[in-house]
């Protein structure tokens, strides 16, 4: 005689394996669980405002000691980019002396990010 397990048996019956149902879970679970996350998310929130503040401070110091050497720097973020764009500029005149990356190496690379584009469809 072929003695066949739970398992074994309800497979060879209706051919799929029977899996039983988790409970769901409470709402007491659910609430905690919740909590949690806010937290965790508050706890983010305040690490990245204190990292922006540092870098405000940081800047201002950069721009300070750069006035004393007779220019001044400007800060830009490039959105298309997404990178931070300095200017040496002229205190007196305010004309920019020098740009870095310099415009001609952004356009290259919004050039090179649209080129991609068209190369791949979805950035891993």
């Amino acid at each position: 005689m072929i003695s066949v397990n739970s398992i074994g048996q309800n497979v060879t019956m209706d051919g799929q394996l029977k899996i039983q149902n988790k409970p769901t879970a409470t709402k007491t679970e659910t609430a905690a669980v919740s909590q949690k996350v806010n937290e965790e998310m508050s706890s983010t929130a305040q690490n990245i405002a204190k990292e922006l503040e540092n870098v405000k401070k940081t800047i201002s110091q950069i721009q300070e000691r750069s006035g004393s050497l007779g220019t001044k720097l400007r800060f830009n973020v490039n959105e298309q980019l997404g990178k931070v764009i300095v200017k040496v500029v002229d205190p007196n005149t305010d004309k920019v002396i020098k740009e870095i990356p310099s415009e001609d190496l952004q356009q290259l690379q919004l050039h090179l990010k649209e080129s991609m584009g068209f190369l791949f469809d979805q950035k891993i």
